[in-house]
């Protein structure tokens, strides 16, 4: 009977091996799929944030709203499915952009603090610190807050994006002077 316990010995650690190396792999990909979401929500934010960039302006200048559709679906096309990225887009992708834009406001991206809800996996917080300035004077910044729900059907795909909450910065935005 030793002998057979003696060859049980490996199997047994062979299999508990087995089962701890599933339990890591799971936990891993846990990891990288909250690791990829936050990478999108910081992708989306930096594109909202910073600048706005020269194609956007010369795009906007222009009142080419056929190549300025082509740009939105090129830079915020991938990160979203189909119907919530033309709900962004028609209520809030041009939002500050447009506003620093036809005011002569530049904004930055300071700070980014992204947080997974404890109570549904793919609901995200986030609050974007943001900075604007317009020509040279004292740059004002503001805590701009929001939420992004992930789709569980298209893994990485934004269904839900809104800000709650901008702390006046729309309002900075408006001001021509």
């Amino acid at each position: 009977m030793t002998k057979n316990n003696n060859k049980a010995k490996p199997i047994i650690f062979l299999s508990l091996m087995l089962i701890m190396s599933g339990f890591l792999i799971a936990a891993c990909s846990k990891v990288d799929a909250e690791d990829t979401n936050k990478e999108t929500i910081k992708k989306i934010l930096e594109h909202q944030f910073t600048g706005p960039d020269e194609q956007f302006v010369e795009l906007f200048n222009k009142d080419d709203f056929t190549e300025l559709g082509k740009y939105y679906t090129e830079v915020y096309g991938p990160y979203f499915i189909e119907s919530a990225f033309d709900s962004f887009i028609s209520a809030l992708g041009g939002q500050y952009p447009t506003l620093a834009t036809h005011n002569g406001y530049k904004l930055s991206l300071k700070n980014i603090t992204i947080e997974q809800s404890e109570k549904n996996s793919y609901l995200y917080n986030f609050i974007a610190k943001v900075g604007c300035q317009k020509n040279g004077v004292e740059e004002k910044t503001a805590s701009v807050e929001g939420i992004v729900f992930f789709s569980e059907e298209e893994k990485g795909k934004i269904e839900g994006f809104r800000y709650m909450n901008d702390n006046g910065l729309s309002e900075i935005l408006r001001t021509s002077n």
